[in-house]
Order: structure tokens, then C-alpha cells, then sequence
């Protein structure tokens, strides 16, 4: 499990602080630039996260206006740094009568590409973005809930 999700010292996770909206080991944190981490009162740590890893999140905090997740115990990452999903091995159908439309992490409508109707894709991860859940089917596409079907 450390070779899918970073480090194999997250092994040892750390309880979710009380004030924790997230339940520790449920949701993951995907980089997608690479990034330094600080400790939580904001100094730089040595581990640098590289661009397309993945890490266990076992609490979320605010601090200002910006979003910490914490990694490790005293690692923490930027929200910026990539974004936050649930793994959920599954595959989909899309039942869309038209083309499904993609959007990468951030809710962006990908112009170029869409999933045609009745076509089948492997998810390994789900996101929640605008009160709207969306399954992963390539590296940075996603695609509505509301236009595929879990079988």
C-alpha cells in the first residue's frame, strides 16, 4: 500500500484531530505539480512531493484563507498542490444520449474530447467538485456522475 500512496511511513497514520472534517485513510491527495511540503506551523520540511504521486490525507485544516492537508505526522501539503478524491476502483457506462462531456480536477469542460454514448471506462477514483461527484477515467479527465452508471 506505501507504493500506491507515497511513502511506506504512512503506514503508521496518525488519528484525525477532532476538528478533521475528513475520516483518516478514507481519501487521498493527488499532486499534480511538484510540490514542497511544510510542517504545520509552516516551515519547509525536506520531502517534495513529486508531480503524479499519491498520498494518504489524515487531516484537513484551514489556515487563512488556504487549505493544509496533513501526510505524515508534521508533513503537510497545499491544496494547490493538487486535489483531493476518494479511490473507488469501478468501472462505468455511459448512459448519456450524446456525448459525455470530460472535465479535468478543477471542473474545467475539456473542449477537445468527450466519452461517446454506451462506451465503458475503468475508474480508480472519484472527486467531488460544485456539490457534483465525477469518476476518473483518464489522467486528468473526469466525467459526471449524472451521464455514466457503476456496473
Amino acid at each position: 500500500m506505501g507504493l500506491l500512496f507515497g511513502l511506506s511511513t504512512l503506514a503508521n497514520v496518525t488519528t484525525v484531530k477532532a476538528d478533521s472534517v475528513l475520516p483518516a485513510g478514507r481519501y487521498a491527495f493527488a499532486v499534480t505539480r511538484t510540490t514542497e511540503t511544510t510542517d504545520q506551523k509552516g516551515d519547509l520540511t525536506s520531502t517534495v512531493l513529486p508531480k503524479g504521486s499519491s498520498w494518504l490525507i489524515n487531516t484537513e485544516y484551514d489556515k487563512g484563507d488556504q487549505t493544509f492537508f496533513q501526510l505524515a505526522p508534521n508533513v503537510v501539503v497545499n491544496l494547490y498542490a493538487g486535489y483531493v478524491y476518494t479511490p473507488k476502483v469501478q468501472d462505468v457506462k455511459v448512459i448519456s444520449k450524446g456525448p459525455a462531456s470530460l472535465y479535468d480536477h478543477n471542473g474545467q469542460l475539456i473542449t477537445d474530447r468527450a466519452l461517446a454514448p454506451g462506451s465503458e471506462w475503468y475508474s480508480d477514483r472519484v472527486i467531488f467538485l460544485d456539490h457534483e461527484t465525477y469518476y476518473r477515467v483518464a489522467t486528468d479527465e473526469f466525467v459526471s456522475i449524472g451521464n455514466v452508471e457503476e456496473y
